[in-house]
Order: structure tokens, then C-alpha cells, then sequence
């Protein structure tokens, strides 16, 4: 039964609220046992990255399928369950989600040629990841998806950040630095160092 003291705001409300309060009201609402609600915030959570897995799923899946997959797993994201209390934990959980779709994704097409996209560009090119040719990769797994996924998960929380916001969202460096509380200089160090990670990971095939 739904707490009769509990407050279930409009959406429009919800998206003005900062992620750290969508995420302690997602809490409120699982509590109070404001189903509808807790899943309503969630949609508005997850949406909010969505620029962010986009760019995450063009990096391992062909440029025809990117928006089918992210918006798999957007919709996979709003159906689950999440149950944790910070910024960190919830990006994680996306982030598993996001695999998960894309590893769909390969496991269709497996006995099929495919093609998915590797890295390229000068490392210091504010551009971003700039124009990437495409390699074929044989099994579910795709060394490309192993290689980011294990750059990434090196970073700590602060650098995973800058990676999501300044490499993957594809924000101007000045404002990752601001909300960031750092440098310009150390948002295209950050993104330097994850994306040569990458690269040596995929020429060396230890990911």
C-alpha cells in the first residue's frame, strides 16, 4: 500500500530536479511504495543519459543500429530495478545494461559479417573520437566492447566523469572543467590517457 503522506510530483517537476534528488526520491518512492512514481523518476533519470549511451553503443555497433540498441537499452533500464544511492552506482548500472544490449546485439548477428567501429585520431583532438574506420570481430564478445569497458573501469569516479561528459557526450571541455572543478588541461589529459588505454588494449589484445 502507497504511503498516504507521500508526495508524487509531475513530471515536468521531476525534470527539473538535479540527478542526486532523482535518485533520493527513486528511494522515497520504492519506500512509500509508489510504484508508478519510483518508475516515472527512473524514465526521467535514465532519459537524461541518453546522449551518453548513444555515443557509448556507437563505439561498438554500426552506425545503422546505434539508435535501435541505445534505445533498447534505455527501455530495458526503465523496466529494471535500481536500488542504489549515488551518481556512481547508478552510471555503473547503466553502463551494465548498455553492455548487456550491445552484446544482444552481437550475439544476433554471430555467424554474420558485421562490422563495428575502432578509434581513431589524434589523441589530443578536441574533436572527439573523430572519423573511425570500421574492422570485422569475430564472437559475442567484440574486443572493441572489451577494451572501453576495461579503459573505463580503471578510471575513478571523478575521470569516469570527464570521460562520460567530455568523450562520450561530446561537451566542450571549458564546461566539464567547471562542473568538474578542474582544468582544461586535465579534462584533455583524462581523455588522452583513456582513449591511448584503448588503443593499446586493442593492439594488444589485453582487455
Amino acid at each position: 500500500m502507497t504511503d498516504p503522506n507521500f508526495r508524487e510530483p509531475k513530471e515536468h517537476e521531476l525534470a527539473t530536479l538535479p540527478d542526486e534528488r532523482l535518485i533520493a526520491y527513486i528511494q522515497e518512492a520504492r519506500t512509500a511504495g509508489a510504484t508508478e512514481a519510483m518508475t516515472l523518476a527512473l524514465s526521467v533519470l535514465v532519459f537524461g543519459y541518453l546522449d551518453i549511451v548513444t555515443r557509448r553503443v556507437a563505439l561498438k555497433v554500426p552506425p545503422a543500429d546505434v539508435d535501435d540498441v541505445a534505445h533498447e537499452a534505455i527501455l530495458s533500464a526503465i523496466r529494471s530495478a535500481f536500488s542504489g544511492e549515488s551518481i556512481g552506482e547508478f552510471r555503473a548500472w547503466l553502463n551494465r545494461i548498455t553492455s548487456r544490449r550491445i552484446a544482444d546485439y552481437h550475439r544476433r548477428l554471430e555467424g554474420k559479417p558485421r562490422t563495428v567501429p575502432l578509434l581513431s585520431g589524434d589523441e589530443e583532438d578536441e574533436a572527439g573520437w573523430g572519423e573511425v574506420p570500421s574492422a570485422e570481430f569475430e564472437g559475442v564478445s567484440v574486443d572493441a566492447e572489451r577494451a572501453i569497458e576495461t579503459a573505463y573501469g580503471a578510471l575513478s569516479e571523478a575521470h569516469q566523469r570527464i570521460v562520460d561528459a567530455y568523450v562520450f557526450a561530446d561537451r566542450p571541455a571549458p564546461e566539464v572543467a567547471a562542473e568538474e572543478a578542474t582544468s582544461e588541461d586535465n579534462v584533455h589529459q583524462v581523455a588522452s590517457r583513456f582513449r591511448r588505454r584503448v588503443r593499446n588494449l586493442l593492439e594488444d589484445g589485453d582487455s
